[in-house]
């Protein structure tokens, strides 16, 4: 069995915050979630790796803001984690802060399809022209799956 080290998934649709909390209460309240988390960002402005892991720690991991991690922000029109190791030259700096090997399951079970299937399923959510926190939301319960391999068996 191979080890999802990351999926295409994540930056589609302007990326998923569907692993960066629990229990998201609704649309509007992720997306006042994310506002709140990115006026923090733009007003600490992290420019050196302490900084950043200062505004990553000004909170306990488990203190979700709206069911979000407190460190999903958004930038230039997507979702992101400003932590994480693409945005450092590979330094993971989300390490013990969250659990950096988490993958949902639709990201598993996307991991062993096809290349045809991956680009159908990728082709399936773009075409439903979703904002970033309903495509989140969508993933995190694993709606669009469901609808993809309903549709598509």
């Amino acid at each position: 069995m191979s080890i999802i080290i990351s999926s295409p998934l994540c930056q589609l649709n302007g990326g998923c915050l569907g692993c960066c909390g629990h229990s998201f209460p609704s649309v509007k309240k992720v997306q006042q979630a994310v506002e709140q988390n990115t006026q923090e960002f733009l007003t600490a402005a992290p420019q050196t790796k302490k900084e950043f892991l200062q505004f990553r720690d000004r909170r306990r991991p488990m203190d979700l803001r709206h069911g979000v991690c407190r460190n999903a922000v958004s930038l230039h029109g997507c979702v992101l984690c400003p932590l994480h190791p693409a945005r450092h030259d590979g330094d993971d700096l989300r390490q013990g802060h969250c659990d950096v090997n988490y993958f949902c399951a639709t990201a598993k079970k996307f991991a062993r399809w096809t290349k045809e299937r991956q680009d159908a399923f990728m082709r399936f959510i773009t075409d439903k022209k979703l904002d970033v926190f309903t495509y989140s939301l969508l993933m995190d319960k694993g709606k669009l799956l469901r609808e993809f391999e309903k549709n598509n068996l």
